[in-house]
């Protein structure tokens, strides 16, 4: 079998539905959760390649809130299932950095799309951290650090071989968009990077729409600087050198 995927989903119906195109798309259901509780039980034992979540579960309970949880978890990508497209409600999905979502009802080929694109990003991000650590090994620390760091303005710098950020030495913490978008942003330190770039980059070509970045970037800004990064009105956005 293939990638072993956990269904969060309080509709009975529909979650066994999911299960048998999983089966037929060559995946292993490993369980299915209709609440929180049991979906935390099934993520902890079970260590799910991928979750599929519903964004209201049982109770009115938040699949948001949950994802957020399985995370804390385990570093498992998350694609939301959803009856709910309203900007609102994908903006703050987007906080846990979701690798898809997939509209209610669905067909099978667009939550197999999902599911086999949400599979390969993950894959990709963990083979570039799994790069990084190597290099970290190899190299003496005052080496590495000479090599990769770039210093930016109020005491920021960003490593562009872990790709992360650090805040006075100190890791900041970020979701995976966030990291790309400081990524491209920091690599062009002290110049504009346009918005078609950035979306480019920050969502592999595909499309993001509609006010996505303006979120992505406002949740970015609340964790850092005000002054860090600046919009340069219709052109783009410019992280300061220090």
């Amino acid at each position: 079998m293939g990638a072993r995927i956990l269904v969060v989903e309080d509709e009975s119906i529909i979650a066994m539905n999911i299960c048998e195109i999983l089966r037929e798309e060559g995946y292993e259901p490993i369980g299915v959760a209709a609440n929180g509780e049991r979906a935390l039980s099934l993520a902890a034992q079970k260590s799910p390649d991928l979750v599929l979540m519903d964004i209201t579960l049982q109770n009115g309970e938040d699949g948001i809130a949950l994802a957020q949880e399985i995370t804390r978890l385990r570093a498992v990508p998350i694609v939301f299932l959803t009856a709910n497209d309203r900007a609102k409600t994908i903006a703050r999905a987007g906080e846990v950095e979701p690798y898809g979502y997939v509209l209610k009802p669905f067909k099978r080929a667009e939550l197999a799309i999902a599911i086999s694109i949400a599979l390969r990003k993950h894959a990709a991000v963990s083979a570039a951290q799994n790069e990084c650590a190597v290099l970290r090994d190899r190299l003496h620390p005052q080496e590495l650090a000479s090599l990769r760091l770039i210093a930016l303005r109020d005491g920021y710098a960003y490593d562009h071989e872990a790709k992360r950020l650090l805040h006075n030495g100190e890791i900041v913490e970020l979701g995976d968009r966030e990291v790309r978008l400081v990524s491209i942003l920091a690599e062009n330190a002290g110049r504009i990077v346009s918005v078609e770039r950035i979306e480019s980059f920050v969502w592999n070509d595909e499309f993001a729409g509609e006010g996505a970045l303006r979120s992505l970037m406002f949740r970015l800004r609340h964790k850092l600087s005000k002054t860090l990064i600046s919009c340069q009105s219709k052109l783009g956005y410019m992280i300061l050198a220090a």
